[in-house]
């Protein structure tokens, strides 16, 4: 399977950032005082920073599969389907083709 970063932002409806003269930009009331950037995150954005914290923390390797695998391996019980594997390589050439 291939994987890309490339992402494509620009297009029809892509607005460029206003150019201005680099200061911020005054408020309404005419004081000359720059108004104060808020942002606010809904409950669903901060429970999905809070779960790509949580998998962060998760290891990269399933210890306790890799030693099942192992085990199996070693005792001679693990038994690969030539059928599921030639079908994957296959799904997986297809998918890399159409991308």
């Amino acid at each position: 399977m291939r994987i890309t970063d490339k992402v494509d932002v620009g297009g029809v409806n892509f607005q460029k950032p206003d150019k201005t003269s680099g200061k911020a930009s005054e408020g309404k009331s005419g004081e000359g005082t720059p108004k104060d950037d808020q942002v606010s995150l809904s409950g669903t954005a901060k429970e999905i920073g809070r779960l790509q914290t949580a998998v962060s923390k998760l290891p990269d390797i399933r210890a306790d599969r890799v030693e099942e695998l192992q085990n199996a391996i070693n005792s001679g019980t693990y038994n690969v389907k030539g059928d599921a594997v030639a079908g994957k390589l296959l799904n997986n050439a297809i998918i890399d083709k159409l991308i």
